[in-house]
């Protein structure tokens, strides 16, 4: 990961979607679009390498890499 590649503003929709495992609710939770929403869950399973979340039987589930990064970007972001 290059930090010249890091949109700040895709570590507020990271902790969002980890919290609410659902791209539809992390949106509403940020009072941006689904599609909005899912362009920066697009763009952060480039910057990161990994899927982030995946589809699970009830819903998006974290990776080992997203349950990793959860509490760092929570911290970050409440800095």
């Amino acid at each position: 990961m290059r930090l010249r590649d890091l949109d700040l503003n895709l570590l507020v929709a990271l902790d969002a979607l980890l919290r609410e495992a659902h791209v539809s609710r992390a949106a509403a939770r940020l009072e941006m679009s689904q599609s909005s929403m899912s362009l920066a869950l697009s763009k952060l399973r480039t910057l990161f390498d990994d899927p982030l979340l995946v589809k699970g039987s009830a819903g998006l589930v974290p990776t080992a890499k997203a349950i990793d990064l959860a509490p760092r970007v929570s911290e970050a972001l409440h800095q």
